[in-house]
Order: structure tokens, then sequence, then C-alpha cells
């Protein structure tokens, strides 16, 4: 009642006798699918302002053009400079809006656009442009954040050669590439032009084969049905599938019908980005109510559908009204004075920048909701709508919201659960294909016995049998596909050329787009996946050496040959050193059984001891010349001399360990035990190691064979053997590759053979060692009971299926070849095709894996042994340590400090008389004095210093 009662108080107001009018123009394609509906929309947009105007009057012009012709474009947009135009509206695309605005910019006429989405359409001084919908940019935001919540990693885009589309798929990329979305793979990108049929078929059949289940069509709206239509027809919208459209196609869903007034339920199920539109307005609601009256009078077969561009046209009027009025009112507007037919009136319109500012700070709540600019002329915070297309009863098919987006909000889906999907389905699709929908593909092999070899007096193209044709019949089962085989004309696998930067074989066949895939054993190597790429290993391989056994020779030394000359020496130092090592542990260590007897006779302080010491001193003899009595040393002296450790016995010790014996004879002292313990330890590992080898060249002895592994080829002493290689072969590059010198030099000196059976056939002559793919030599070689494999396998690599680079059906033949490999698939083929005889024959068995052991690969257990021998050492201080605490106090000697420099200083004059003077040699002679002297001291049962009587010439 107030708002009827306020309608009628305005109306009775008095009105101006005369408002200035002002022109604006509607500038369109005759092309231009919506012409007839904005040719009745704007007009009453014009009407609705001025009847709620009192400051300004709008007049509309419109002007029409041929869509494909820019001189048409220039003079209609000419037509309306010259009857004064102040604002322009623009309902086509990108292009048209650029190349009319480069007309009226210069003049400061601003125009306005309803769907032009390039974002940079405002380059070349395009300044005074007013954009309604929002740049590519965002709805490319929009669709991988709508990609992201479905979890659809895996698509491909369909998009026209326009800017529309191009802008699409560029902003797209970029989003992957620059923010951390590398969870996404575009599988194919197709561009089309004027959708003629045989380039949209050429054009969906690459979708097809890039096998992504999720498409985007990215088109201006004219063109969906079409491409739709063909897709249904090629298979592409069958229910796995999901295809999004932009907001062209959801913007004008009319122009999905190609027949009828009902969409084609085939299309039931697409999902689409739509430019936001509040329809809770009441402008919406009235527009809503009149258009419905105004459709019937523009079609009455089939009446448009009021879309978001003829809202945003309603609204484009009356924003530019409104900004007319605002300058109106403050006295600072003035009509162009331009024109195209006279060069002196052509200059810019006076007003056109303040009245361009007005526009973009204006506010205003349209049919669509609220208006707000940037600095540049763009909608402040656009947002789009996901919708659904499908039916709900009896209506037709419609594009129903089920979420939205905004820049702030991002993506909201509200009715998960009420989306339907192409073909009906209401789960989602996984976006992953799962199988190649029949598709024919063409597969590269040649003859490679045991992995393919053609079928003799077969004219088929799948006339090919062995290990790769029947991974193939298997692959064609389970993934749904049909193929044939071609063979290139070179019958290589590929090789490249660096002159003239090509491949030749398989690989040169698949580069130049002759087969779809090289379904051979192709060598996984890093110069091949430059060019192609490859599938996940389907058998593991490695370089070997194969070579003819010859009646054995005698070798008298045949027991050296597991340890090198190196390891032999060392050996012989070590062992002379340990017996060194014992000794002198036995002496020094104060619990060693010579330690013990010298201490004690340094230290007693019986009679006879005091004397024995006094005898020592003067008569020029050593301890171990002196008979044993009884007195402190008796313990000391109980063990037999033959028990005790000297020189020679601990050298019988350490050489009875040599060769796994024990002695009577043992260290007495913890540090001499724990390093002898240490030596038996190292015997024990140089035994086993010993034993092990000797048993492989006693074998290699057998077969006459004296190369133990390729590297020995180089450093023949014995028998000169020649070695060869396939020239040109995967082998020799790998080799020629290798960090280790020593390959490359097999390359150098190996004899190049043209084929594995010119190979053959030498290795079966004799004399001659064959490097080669290891399943060759098993399959080619091995099969005979003189032929052996030698050394181990060098350089390892793998077998995989090539396919070009960004293949489609990578994915899907790595999922299937794991599954067989988990199966044991290939295991079960290998035995099927290999020839090598189960009758005890054991030449297929690595016979030469042990090389000579070298310093190098035994240093370790020296290692060891030297860390034992600092282990003992440090046991022996610690043995002094105790054995100083344990020594008697005397007067002199309080302190266990005094105590443990008497030991050092005793141990000392001990190594100094007993060990190394020079004037002690000897045991005095029988005829002299000091002799006399000893007997009558070594028959003595007790003694007392006072009876030892020695005179002074005696002493030295």
């Amino acid at each position: 009642m107030l708002r009827l009662l306020a309608g009628l108080i305005l109306l009775s107001l008095p009105r101006p006798a005369y408002t200035e009018e002002y022109t604006i123009g509607l500038l369109t394609s005759s092309q231009n699918t919506q012409k007839s509906v904005l040719e009745a929309v704007i007009p009453y947009a014009v009407d609705q302002f001025n009847a709620n105007s009192t400051d300004i009057t709008l007049k509309l012009e419109i002007a029409s053009y041929n869509g494909s012709s820019l001189y048409e474009l220039v003079m209609e947009a000419c037509k309306l400079v010259n009857k004064r135009t102040v604002a322009v509206i623009s309902p086509d695309g990108s292009n048209t809006v650029a190349q009319a605005a480069d007309v009226f910019s210069p003049l400061n006429v601003p125009i306005i656009s309803l769907v032009a989405t390039d974002p940079h359409i405002r380059r070349a001084h395009r300044d005074n442009m007013l954009l309604l919908s929002p740049s590519d940019a965002f709805q490319s935001k929009a669709i991988l954040d709508l990609l992201g919540h479905f979890r659809w990693h895996e698509i491909s885009i369909i998009a026209s050669d326009s800017n529309y589309g191009i802008n699409g798929v560029h902003y797209l990329q970029q989003l992957i590439t620059r923010r951390d979305e590398a969870k996404f793979v575009i599988k194919a990108i197709t561009f089309f032009n004027a959708v003629p049929v045989p380039l949209l078929n050429n054009t969906l059949k690459n979708i097809k084969r890039s096998l992504a289940r999720v498409i985007i069509l990215n088109c201006e709206s004219q063109y969906a049905s079409r491409v739709l239509e063909e897709a249904f027809k090629m298979g592409l919208m069958a229910r796995e599938y999901v295809w999004i459209v932009t907001d062209a196609i959801t913007g004008n869903p009319h122009n999905l019908l190609p027949q009828g007034d009902r969409y084609s339920d085939r299309y039931s199920g697409l999902i689409g980005i739509r430019l936001a539109i509040s329809k809770n307005t009441r402008g919406f609601r009235t527009l809503s109510e009149e258009f419905e009256k105004m459709r019937w009078n523009i079609s009455a077969i089939s009446p448009p559908p009021l879309t978001p561009s003829l809202v945003l046209s309603y609204d484009a009027v009356q924003i530019a009204g409104k900004g007319l009025a605002t300058l109106a009112q403050k006295n600072s507007l003035e009509q162009p004075d331009s024109s195209c037919s006279h060069v002196e009136k052509w200059a810019p319109w006076s007003a056109g920048d303040s009245y361009f500012d007005v526009l973009k700070s204006t506010s205003y709540h349209g049919a669509s909701g609220l208006w707000t600019f940037t600095e540049e002329g763009t909608k402040d915070h656009p947002g789009y709508e996901i919708v659904n297309l499908r039916r709900y009863g009896y209506d037709p098919l419609m594009f129903y919201e089920i979420g939205t987006w905004s820049e702030n909000g991002g993506l909201q889906i509200e009715q998960d659960s009420q989306i339907k999907f192409l073909g009906g389905a209401t789960k989602r699709p996984m976006g992953v294909a799962n199988s190649l929908n029949g598709e024919h593909l063409v597969l590269g092999v040649t003859d490679n016995p045991p992995f393919a070899s053609k079928i003799p007096n077969c004219t088929d193209t799948i006339c090919w049998e062995g290990i790769c044709p029947d991974v193939v019949m298997n692959l064609s089962s389970a993934l749904n596909f049909t193929y044939e085989f071609v063979e290139p004309a070179d019958k290589a696998f590929g090789r490249f050329d660096p002159e003239t930067q090509t491949w030749n074989g398989l690989i040169g066949d698949m580069l130049s787009q002759k087969t779809d895939m090289i379904t051979m054993d192709l060598s996984v190597g890093v110069e091949r996946k430059r060019y192609i790429d490859f599938t996940v290993s389907f058998m593991d391989s490695g370089i070997s050496l194969a070579m003819k056994g010859e009646s054995g020779k005698s070798d008298i030394f045949f027991f050296m040959s597991p340890f090198g000359y190196s390891v032999w020496c060392m050996i012989v130092v070590v062992f002379i050193f340990m017996g060194i090592i014992l000794n002198l542990i036995s002496k020094l260590s104060p619990y060693g059984s010579y330690g013990k007897k010298i201490h004690a006779a340094q230290v007693c302080k019986c009679e006879e001891c005091e004397e024995r010491r006094l005898a020592k001193q003067q008569l020029n003899i050593k301890f171990k010349y002196q008979s044993q009595s009884e007195c402190l040393v008796v313990r000391a002296r109980e063990e037999a001399e033959d028990e005790t450790m000297t020189f020679y016995n601990s050298l019988w010790v350490a050489g009875a360990g040599l060769v796994g014996q024990g002695t009577a004879a043992l260290p007495a002292s913890p540090s001499g035990r724990f390093i002898l313990f240490i030596w038996w330890f190292f015997i024990l590992l140089i035994i086993s190691m010993y034993t092990a080898n000797l048993t492989a060249f006693m074998t290699l002895d057998k077969i006459g064979i004296t190369i133990n592994s390729a590297k020995e080829l180089l450093k023949q002493h014995k028998k000169k053997y020649e070695w060869g290689i396939i020239e040109g072969s995967f082998v020799e590059s790998l080799l020629i590759n290798n960090v280790d010198p020593d390959f490359k030099k097999l390359v150098d000196g190996a004899v190049k053979v043209k084929t594995v059976e010119e190979g053959n056939q030498r290795v079966h002559q004799g004399g001659f060692a064959f490097l080669d793919e290891t399943p060759f030599l098993s399959y080619n070689l091995l099969g005979s009971c003189d032929i052996f494999q030698i050394g181990g396998e060098i350089q390892p690599f793998d077998y995989g299926f090539g396919l070009p680079k960004s293949s489609p059906y990578t994915e899907l033949m790595n999922t299937q070849i794991i599954k067989y490999r988990e199966l044991g698939f290939f295991d079960e083929l290998w035995a099927k095709w290999d020839k090598t005889p189960a009758d005890g024959c054991d030449s297929h068995h690595d016979v030469g894996a042990d090389e000579v052991l070298q310093m190098s690969t035994l240093q370790g257990i020296f290692l060891l042994l030297a860390l034992g021998l600092i282990i003992s050492v440090v046991l022996m201080l610690l043995e002094t340590v105790v054995a100083t605490a344990q020594d008697d106090y005397d007067e002199i000697h309080r302190t266990f400090w005094a105590k443990l420099v008497r030991r050092v200083r005793l141990k000392y004059e001990d190594i100094r008389t007993e060990w190394f003077m020079s004037s002690l040699p000897h045991r005095p002679s029988k005829n002299g004095d000091n002799y006399q002297e000893l007997l009558r001291l070594d028959s003595m049962d007790k003694y007392s210093s006072s009876e030892v009587k020695i005179s002074t010439n005696h002493a030295v």
C-alpha cells in the first residue's frame, strides 16, 4: 500500500517540460542467434528507463552487420557515430567487440560488452570498455575446481579456434602449470573451425584415441549441437563419459535444439558452467514476467528462454542510462559532435572520459543482481553457477543449478546426490578409461626369436608367434582392441643417426606415425627415452658373455687361482707379523709366561734371587741361562720350554691356525688370547672364501675355459680369445656409454658381427666369446651343453613396449602388464618358448661368477685384524695397570704411581739386557770362573746374601 501511495505521489509531481535525449546504440551481428530476442528486450529496457527517468531520455539506434565482414561492421559503427551515440551495447564475442572498440575508443564513446571474455581485449588503447561477463581466466578456475571436486584428473579438450575457445584452453593450461596441479593431465587438445563434418570427425577421432573419459567443450553455442551429435555417433557420450560445457553453451541452451522444442535426451547428464544470475531480485521477476509475454511474439513455434545474456542486456541499458543521468545532474554532460563523414569532426567526445568514470563507479541493483565494477571496468566479484542438464518428470530438459563458484568462496556443490550423469548414471564416473573401446592399433614387430618370429607360409597381418605376440593377444582381449602387425623395411629395432637426426627401424616407423606402438623386447635406454615412452618392464635383462667349453688342461698351480698375488703375499706378511706380535705380547704382558718369570726374578726378595741378580750383574749372564730353584719364580718356571710363547712357538701357533689346527703352546695373557682369537676368525674368513672360489676355478678348469669374466678378455695370459658384439646394437651403445672405461675397451677390441646368427656360429667354432643380451644367449646358445655363460650379468636393463610421447595407451598398458607380472604370466611364456634342454645339462648356469679375489675385495678382513691388534694393545696396557695394583708395597714403592714407574723401569731393563744387549748373548764358558761360580749358585738349596762371595774381578 505504501509503495502504491509513493508511486501516485511521484506521478502527481510536475515533470520537466523538456528532458535532454541521448542516443545509445545496439551493434549486433546478423548471425547472432539471439538478435531477434535482443531487439525485443533492449527496446523494452529503454522504455522502462524512460518511464522512470526525470533527467534524461534514452533513444535506441540499432545497427546490424554481416558477422563475417569487417567493412560492414565499421560502416555500421560509423552510422552510430554520425547519430551522436553516447554508448554502444554489443552482444557479440570478443573479436567483434575488439573491432568495434577500435572505432569508438578513439572518440571516447564507451562500449558495453555483454559476453566478451578475452582478458587481453583492452590492448591497443581500447580503454572505454565496460565488460559485464567475467574473463576466461575465472571460468578456467571454476572448471579446475570442479574437476578437483569430482577427482577427475585426466581430461581432453575440444575448443573452437576463436578467441573464446583459444583463451579458455590457454588459461586452463596455465593454471595447471602455475598452481600445484601436477595431478591433472590433459590427454588431448583439439581445435575446430566452422564445424565442417570431415574436420569435426577428425577432431573427435583424436579425442577418442586420447582415451580420456572427461571432455571439456569450450566453444560458441551455435557449434555445440553439431559437436555433441557427432560425438554421440562415435560413442563418446556413453555412460562412462563426462562432458563439461562452458558458459557460452549453458547461456544459450536453445542452440542445443537439433530438432523440435526439446533437448535431445542424449544430452541429458551434461555438466556446465553458467554465469551467475540472481533470480531473487525484483527486477529479475519483473523482467521474467514481461519476457514470458514477448517470447511468444518472437517465435510461436520455439519461443526462446530468458538467458543470462538477455538479462545482462537489460541491465546494460539501465547502467548506461543511470550514468548519463548522474552526469546530467552535475551539468557536465554534452552531446558528442563526432562524425565519420567529416574528417574535421573526427574528435573525441569531451564528456566521454567523465562518463566512463561514472559508469565504473556506478553501484546498481539490476535484474541480475548487484553491479559494481573494478577500476578497469570489469564486474567486481564474478561468480558462476554449476548446472546439470536433466529432466524432472515430464518437463523438458533444463540446466538446473547444482552448485556455485565465486572468486572468494570457491566451489560449493549442494546437490551431489541428485546429479545425473550421461546415460542416466547417478554414481560419479571414475573419469579413467578401462578399455580401448574397440580401437584398431598398428603394432611394430620384427623377427627376433623367442620374442617374435613370423609364421611360415602365412600372409595375414597377425601371422606372428612368440612371447610378444602372445602378450599382445592377451592385451587385446583384456583391453578390447583389434590389431595388426607391421614390420619395418630394414627389420631393425632402431638406431639414431646424429647426422640426419632421425631414427630407423621400429622406432623410426612409430615416430613417423606408421605404427601406434612397438610390441617387441625393446631395451629401455636414455637415448631412446628422449624420443619415445616405454611401458613398465615386462622382463629384466642384462649383458652376458657366452663361450664354448674345451677339454681341460692340467695346471699344477691351480690351487693358487682363487686369490691374486697381492693377497698371497699379504697373507705371508701377516703370518710372520702375527708370530712377532704373539711373541711380543707374551714378553710385554705382565700375565704372559715370560713376563711373569722375568718380573718375579727382578723383584723377588729371597736370598737365591738376590744372588742371581748379583750374578747377572757381575757375571754377564742372562736369567734364562740360570737353573731353576725353589723361590718366588718357581711358578713362573713350571712351564716347559716348548710350551712358552717363544718366537718359534709364536710362529708355530700362527702357522697352525692357517690350516685350521691347534698347538699346545698358547698365550697365557688375556691380550694374547684375544689377538689369537681375532687371528683364528681372520683365518676362518680367508679359508671360507678360498674354498668357495676354488670350487668355481676347478669347474672352469674342468670345462677348459680360462676366462673368468668379460673384463678378463682385456688381460688374457694363458690363451688368446677373440670376442665380438653385434654392430650398432643396444649392447654396443650401453658398453660405450658405461662409466667404466674397460667396457669401452671391450667395444674397441671386439669383432663387429652383423647378426646374432653370425655370432652364434663363431661361438660354436670355439675360441670366440660373444657379448649379447642374456635372453638371446640363453635361447640361441645355451641350449647346447658345451656353451657356457661366463661371469655374471653386467649392465642390467629392462624390456618394455615402446609408445609415442604422451600416448593415451600408456597407463592402460602399464596397468595390465603389472597385473601379468604379478600373476607370473611372463615366466610362463618364457618357459613355453625357451628351448634350453631339461636333461640335466647345466651349461646355462653361470660358471664364472667368482673372479680372482684381490686386496681391494679382501681389505676389510685385514682391517679387522688390525683393529684386533689395537684392542689387544689396549688390553695389555690394562693388564699392566691391574698387575701394578696387585704388586706388594715396600719402603720405597708405597704409591701406585711409584709401583707403575718401577714396572716400566724394570721392563725397560729387561728389554735392554735380555733382548738386545750385545754383551750378554752367550752362555758362560765352561772353563771360565763365571761358569764355575754359576754352578755353585745353581747347586745351592738356600742362600743368604752373606754367603755369596764373588770377587770383583769377575765383574764386567
